[in-house]
């Protein structure tokens, strides 16, 4: 009979090198992120001043 072999996954210390790459990682998707947000409402704000701009053009 085969004898089954337990693996064990330790966790070592994250060295400078790791928590800058994580730390970058983490700073590009909320990066991404805000633009995605930006851009969104940047878009709200275009189509508000548009739609002023209209009401505006038709009571004046």
């Amino acid at each position: 009979m085969e004898q089954q072999q337990h693996h064990h996954h330790h966790h070592h210390r994250k060295d400078g090198a790791s928590r800058f790459k994580e730390r970058s990682l983490n700073a590009i998707v909320l990066r991404r992120k805000l633009e995605k947000w930006g851009k969104i409402v940047l878009t709200v704000v275009a189509i508000f001043m548009m739609l002023a701009v209209a009401y505006v053009y038709v009571i004046g």
